[in-house]
């Protein structure tokens, strides 16, 4: 019966699929996937409380950091905006063209970097990821030790190129047990706040700090974490086993899965072998077929224009959705409320700052309890609400300058960072990867760092200038902006919870359907099984 279906589904994804065949491929396609519950074979194959959730544990560390040290610039270049000294120095003001070309140089570099991601999948996820913060620690002594605003500029560039190349997202995506992916890779996403919140911190302190050293100091501070990452990338981190099974590795992959998705790191556990089969069976189903690290034409493809779509759609999603004016522009829109103390302004950044870290930590708790869609809807119609709320409240300051009206603002920015960060924050690590199938993983990566990147270096100076003009108003853009993200990603974005990222393969290649409707019937059918089992086993 099981090798039965395995042909129906190898017919499914024939080039030349008749048409009257649609329904009865999904129905195949569905029950072949519903067949293994992978999710509950995962769980029973790992305990968390032995050695192996310690060296996940360890991995996490080592990944957490490589996130650490990304959140830690943010908070830097939008911290030493505060300062005195670092405007005296260089000659500019807090908003405006230049500062606005400063973020924009980060963006920019991340996309030049981005075609280089996919070096991934020829020396590996942990050579590209360590050779992306070395560039990182260059980058950050370059700013530190600039004695003049073109200097300071390459330091900006580069230290977008080595960001580009951290691979750690799709890296943790790739080596986490499938019933663990959702919380792992949320706790990453978190670990963006813990920098940035521990310099936000520090840049109180330094506040008090006379002179130059006082805007250097935080970007020396920057290369802690990417120097944290250089050592432990290749002494606690395995390559990802997905690499191993592209480059025909098979045995190395086993292992690794066995060591770090079972307690017993026994490689004969069943739960090895049915992912390695998963992993090459992706790659060999795959129609798009492989091609030169540095040949991207494979996105021009019929059988990846939907995942195309879908992945720039959330590139710009990323980047377009607002949250730039909290993180490099707060210190120009808090003065639009008659905050203007470097002492306040750093520490309502720490408060923001806190409330993120704590609700992405809430956020990768309860991704796996809720749908992939319902979360990016959430995210999105409270970012819309408390968008609009802060635009009111902000016109009601310029008309009446009250502190009510001041404080309400800021209440409404704590609020949109809440749930931005409970909603979104997490899904940024894990859904550009859950849509990307195998063999375009890599290069479905650097295309999305590109896109994000590009659409990044827009925003960053069209903030800058733009709040120098606009004022509060700068919000109503984005309060526009993701309400047409919000329609197009509930007819767009298909669902990816609950389904391996093998199965979701299907959702993309089976021909004929509709993604959306399609991933929705996986997941109700799978919902269904586990069902039926839980009544079995009672």
């Amino acid at each position: 019966m099981k090798e039965r279906k395995e042909a129906v589904m190898a017919a499914a994804v024939e080039k030349d699929l008749p048409a009257k065949s649609i329904d009865h491929v999904e129905e195949a396609v569905l029950a072949s996937l519903t067949e293994d519950n992978l999710f509950k074979l995962s769980r029973e194959s790992l305990t968390m409380r032995s050695w192996t959730g310690v060296r996940l544990c360890l991995v996490l560390f080592v990944q957490g950091c490589n996130q650490a040290g990304y959140g830690i610039d943010w908070a830097v270049i939008g911290g030493i905006n505060a300062y005195d000294s670092w405007h005296d120095y260089f000659g500019f003001g807090t908003s405006g063209s230049t500062y606005g070309l400063l973020n924009a140089l980060m963006q920019i570099g991340m996309a030049c970097g981005a075609p280089f991601y996919s070096l991934a999948d020829i020396i590996g996820r942990r050579s590209v990821n360590f050779l992306g913060n070395f560039l990182v620690v260059i980058a950050c002594i370059l700013q530190a030790t600039a004695p003049n605003i073109k200097w300071f500029m390459a330091g900006r560039f580069f230290m977008g190129f080595g960001t580009a190349l951290m691979s750690s997202s799709q890296y943790m995506g790739e080596i986490s047990p499938t019933h663990l992916r959702g919380l792992l890779v949320g706790i990453f996403g978190a670990c963006f706040q813990i920098g940035s919140m521990c310099m936000s911190a520090a840049l109180i302190g330094i506040n008090k700090v006379d002179g130059n050293l006082q805007w250097r100091l935080p970007l020396y501070l920057n290369m802690i974490f990417p120097a944290l990452v250089c050592l432990g990338m290749y002494t606690l981190c395995p390559e990802s086993p997905r690499y191993y099974i592209m480059r025909g590795q098979r045995d190395k992959a086993r292992r690794v899965i066995a060591k770090y998705h079972t307690t017993s790191g026994d490689i004969n556990q069943p739960i090895v072998n049915i992912v390695v089969s998963q992993m090459e069976a992706s790659i060999e189903n795959d129609r798009a077929g492989h091609q030169k690290f540095w040949d991207f034409s494979v996105f021009l493809k019929r059988t990846v224009h939907y995942r195309l779509l879908v992945l720039a759609l959330y590139s710009v999603f990323q980047q377009w959705n607002g949250g730039g004016i909290i993180t490099y522009y707060m210190v120009p829109a808090l003065n639009t409320i008659g905050i203007e103390e470097s002492i306040k302004i750093q520490g309502i950044q720490l408060g923001t700052t806190g409330v993120y870290f704590v609700f992405t930590a809430v956020g990768a708790l309860i991704i796996d309890k809720f749908r992939r869609r319902t979360m990016i809807f959430a995210g999105l119609g409270t970012m819309i609400l408390f968008q609009t709320t802060t635009t009111i409240t902000s016109w009601q300051y310029d008309v009446n300058g009250t502190k009510a009206a001041a404080g309400l603002t800021v209440l409404w920015i704590y609020m949109y960072q809440t749930f931005s960060a409970m909603f979104v924050a997490t899904m940024h690590n894990l859904y550009p990867i859950e849509i990307l199938s195998l063999p375009l993983r890599s290069k479905g990566m650097a295309l999305y760092t590109l896109i994000q990147s590009a659409a990044g270096a827009v925003q960053t100076y069209g903030i800058s200038v733009g709040i120098n003009k606009l004022g509060y108003k700068i919000w109503v853009v984005y309060i526009v902006y993701n309400t047409v993200q919000l329609v197009l990603s509930y007819f767009v974005f298909p669902e990816t919870s609950k389904l391996t990222l093998e199965e979701i393969d299907a959702v993309f290649e089976t021909p004929g359907v509709r993604p959306v409707k399609m991933s929705l019937d996986i997941y109700h059918a799978k919902r269904e099984m586990q069902g039926v089992q839980g009544e079995g086993e009672a």
